[in-house]
């Protein structure tokens, strides 16, 4: 049995790319720029294959500057709706072909990519989930952290086990719900969205949730890279309330105590930054400290990570 891993080797998995600017210079990733603006980065692989996409198209959807080493929209894609209309044609001709192997995961999600500030709502271009990162663009999400208390004070934490169906990291362990936001969606309504969808839990009960703040992060994986911001809620669920699995991406639920957590979290069965949002509530809730965790500064530093990519001006409304 492998060793326990420590808090902040937990969290360096998941805040896994050191910068932008260390992308650029010790690795071949091309700059995605819209408007002027960095709103991702892909590598030179992914670039290739979209040079042989968009070679194919009598009117091409990219433009590729090699000495610059950049990926712009071509003149015509000059709105929101002509560009996200554009990728969305190219996308699927490239799921055809196998062009990317991500885009055999294909979610039939949308992804607002942000940074036009000519668009009402900021954003640039939408594209298909899958693709997001092949483009290293920066995503969104919530994370909510269904816990119990009792009379003493005692916290414990539901834990849900993802499906093996699942088309990311199937099999391990999560949030008792939680989600991307995409499709223009705002935060709560992700939040009661994902309640009912992944853990049958009413709205009235949703909306009782309390917001933890706001985790980020940018890492890689086998899929591509995802520079991300999560918004964090605990929501303390009633006496005698049981999770139940309504979508199909959850197995089981379980409830623990925050040492079981803690327990499953360092031998690595988490999904990575679900572990960081457990790590994220234990430094809320006192029990990770300057006191108790000699790499407390580090870790703290590891999941508020600077993202400098374009960001929306959410309304965080009920």
């Amino acid at each position: 049995m492998s060793m326990p891993l420590s808090i902040l080797e937990i969290v360096q998995a998941c805040n896994c790319v050191a910068s932008v600017e260390s992308l650029l210079q010790s690795e071949d990733y091309y700059r995605f720029e819209i408007g002027g603006k960095l709103v991702g980065l892909v590598s030179a692989d992914d670039i290739a294959t979209l040079r042989i996409a968009c070679s194919e198209s009598e009117l091409p959807v990219f433009e590729f500057d090699t000495r610059a080493k950049a990926l712009t929209f071509s003149q015509w894609c000059g709105d929101r709706q002509s560009r996200s209309d554009a990728v969305a044609v190219l996308l699927s001709q490239m799921r055809m072909t196998g062009a990317w192997a991500s885009l055999a995961k294909w979610r039939n999600e949308l992804y607002p990519v942000y940074g036009d500030s000519d668009d009402n709502e900021g954003i640039a271009v939408m594209i298909e989930r899958a693709a997001s990162y092949n483009f290293g663009i920066r995503t969104f999400g919530v994370h909510i952290n269904g816990i119990t208390k009792s009379e003493s004070g005692e916290i414990k934490m539901w834990v849900a086990r993802r499906a093996m169906t699942k088309q990311t990291w199937p099999g391990y362990l999560d949030q008792i719900v939680a989600g991307g936001i995409g499709n223009g969606m705002g935060v709560w309504e992700s939040v009661i969205k994902e309640c009912a969808e992944e853990g049958g839990i009413p709205e009235n009960i949703a909306q009782t949730a309390t917001q933890g703040g706001m985790i980020q992060y940018f890492t890689r994986s086998e899929l591509g890279l995802q520079p991300e911001t999560e918004f964090v809620f605990d929501l303390v669920l009633p006496e005698g309330f049981v999770p139940h699995p309504t979508d199909g991406e959850v197995d089981e639920f379980y409830l623990w105590t925050l040492d079981e957590v803690v327990e499953k979290l360092c031998l690595d069965l988490f999904k990575p930054n679900c572990a960081v949002c457990i790590v994220d509530f234990l430094i809320r809730h006192g029990r990770l400290t300057p006191e108790n965790e000699p790499d407390y500064i580090e870790i703290v530093e590891n999941i508020h990570c600077p993202l400098p990519f374009p960001m929306p001006k959410y309304p965080l409304k009920r």
